[in-house]
């Protein structure tokens, strides 16, 4: 008799924790509040617009900021990472990817930003030498 307790026992408690587990895997959506988050570098048109060639990295750390990320094996990358996520969903995500070399921009790359810093971002991977030739206000 009391070995038929035990076992109603046992099968009520596995009963129960199946139970508790399958109501954990709801398809209503959660109850809980999640937090509006926004991380990483804010990018806008007007410092991309100020980026020339041949700046320093501490000019580009004074238009842009520090770089959110900086490569520990190459330091000649910097990227700059934006998101915003609202109620836990993911809204915006921007990068911007900064090359130097010999100390001096070189170009940038330019991922999911708005495509007005996209055309000022392609604008600025010509070459500084050839920048240097150009004469001052020729954009031919």
């Amino acid at each position: 008799m009391e070995t038929l307790n035990i076992n109603k026992m046992v099968v009520y408690i596995i009963t129960l924790l199946v139970l508790l587990q399958l109501g954990s895997c709801s398809v209503i959506p959660p109850l809980l509040y999640r937090i509006d988050v926004q991380q990483g570098n804010v990018v806008t048109h007007d410092m991309v617009k100020k980026l020339k060639p041949g700046m320093t990295k501490s000019q580009v750390r004074f238009v842009l900021g520090s770089p959110l990320i900086v490569d520990t094996f190459r330091d000649n990358r910097w990227d700059y990472v934006y998101l915003r996520q609202e109620k836990g969903e993911l809204i915006e995500q921007q990068r911007l990817t900064i090359f130097f070399e010999e100390e001096k921009l070189t170009h940038i790359e330019n991922h999911l930003l708005p495509s007005t810093i996209s055309t000022e971002a392609e604008s600025i991977k010509s070459d500084p030498r050839q920048e240097a030739a150009r004469p001052e206000g020729g954009d031919n």
